[in-house]
């Protein structure tokens, strides 16, 4: 009776250790995805096959790449933006997400469409999960840094990362917004360097920074070359890249706000109704300064100033003037004049004035440089710049001035 118990024990034990083996399942190992790679070219290969109408990639063709600008600033969406040695582009992708600033990258390229955009080009369909092989992180490019806006050239340039040195924005834009943050629009701005170049920072209505007030002061900005149409634009990675902490250190005004008053310029009226305004006649959207004496049928007598605001030009060592300027018709020349002992609000009676060898127009609205000038006599604080227009009852040319930039 025991030893059969034991036996039975025993075959109860081996059947369940058998059941336990043959139940025991052997998973699959789901399989690896393999994205093929084919030929290698660049981004300049790359953009050499466009060729003015949409391209379809079929070929199985790679290239490698860094990305420089992706969209967890909200600055942009779908989209992103990378680079090697040969060039740049714009990605656009199917879906949100899954691409870093930094990440080292092969695009696959096959299903891609290769596109212009309102003359940006573009590499559109890019399916990060389909054309995005990830190669390593943390590997950001360094930017190319210009030393003017007038530097940057519209086919090597767009879509790279960039740096400028002594840049600010225009005073016309100070107190300003990057974007509205509120409404999630859209804005421009104006980023103008020590040579009176300007550029346009765009900037979305939806990124995180869209509501910060732009630092007044000059410094150095990081952004990536973007374009639309004739328009090169700037788009800001991070804030935190525009470091313009230094003393503004000169004063542009072109009129492009259409204000002949804003970045702290006044006008003086001393004779007559006639006053400087704004126009863009013959120039459509480019605006500018402008005086005429002519009301329709003759002339009238008039004497009016246009008057910068103060600037401090103590600590400078070298400080030049320009400016545009054009006329046309019968009168007086323009004076271009220079005070250190103006209070700023008075009668340009009030003041000393000194007339500044400038270049003028000798009419057709022919436009010319005025300078540039020097105002190495007058390293003062409270300098102020002035261009005067006098007319008499019979006669009167019509002036106009742009571009106006003083650098110290």
């Amino acid at each position: 009776m025991t030893i059969t118990k034991k036996i039975t024990g025993i075959l109860l034990l081996a059947g369940i250790s058998l059941f336990s083996v043959g139940c025991k399942k052997d998973f699959d190992t789901p399989p690896i995805k393999t994205i093929p790679e084919g030929n290698r070219i660049t981004i300049a290969d790359l953009k050499a096959m466009y060729q003015n109408t949409p391209l379809k990639i079929t070929d199985e063709l790679s290239l490698f790449a860094v990305v420089t600008m992706d969209e967890q600033s909200g600055n942009i969406y779908k989209e992103a933006y990378i680079q090697d040695e040969t060039g740049a582009i714009n990605l656009r992708l199917l879906s949100s997400g899954g691409l870093y600033q930094g990440d080292s990258v092969r695009v696959f390229l096959k299903g891609t469409i290769l596109n212009m955009y309102r003359k940006m080009m573009q590499l559109d369909s890019v399916d990060v999960d389909n054309n995005i092989i990830k190669q390593a992180t943390k590997k950001d490019r360094q930017p190319d840094v210009l030393t003017s806006i007038a530097n940057i050239d519209t086919v090597f340039h767009q879509g790279k990362l960039i740096k400028f040195e002594n840049v600010q924005f225009s005073s016309s834009e100070l107190g300003n917004t990057y974007a509205d943050g509120i409404n999630l629009l859209a804005k421009s701005r104006t980023l103008e360097d020590a040579f009176g170049k300007t550029i346009i920072v765009r900037t979305s209505g939806y990124a995180n920074f869209a509501n910060d007030t732009l630092p007044n002061g000059k410094g150095s900005l990081i952004a990536i070359v973007s374009q639309y149409d004739e328009t090169l634009q700037l788009l800001i990675r991070n804030p935190n890249e525009v470091i313009l902490n230094n003393p503004r250190s000169g004063l542009a005004k072109n009129f492009q706000d259409e204000s002949i008053t804003s970045g702290g310029w006044t006008t003086q009226l001393v004779t007559g109704t006639y006053n400087w305004t704004t126009s863009d006649a013959g120039s459509t959207g480019n605006f500018y300064g402008m005086m005429s004496n002519w009301t329709g049928s003759g002339n009238v007598a008039s004497e009016a100033w246009l008057i910068s605001p103060a600037i401090d030009l103590s600590a400078s060592t070298n400080a030049t003037f320009d400016f545009r300027n054009a006329s046309n018709f019968s009168g007086p020349n323009m004076e271009v004049l220079v005070s250190t002992n103006y209070d700023g609000v008075s009668a340009p009676s009030t003041a000393t004035w000194t007339q500044l060898g400038a270049n003028l127009s000798t009419g057709g609205f022919a436009w010319v440089n005025g300078g540039p000038l020097s105002l190495n006599s007058y390293l003062t604080n409270g300098v102020y710049l002035a261009f005067k227009y006098t007319g008499t009852a019979s006669s009167g040319k019509t002036w106009e001035v742009d571009d106006i930039i003083v650098t110290w």
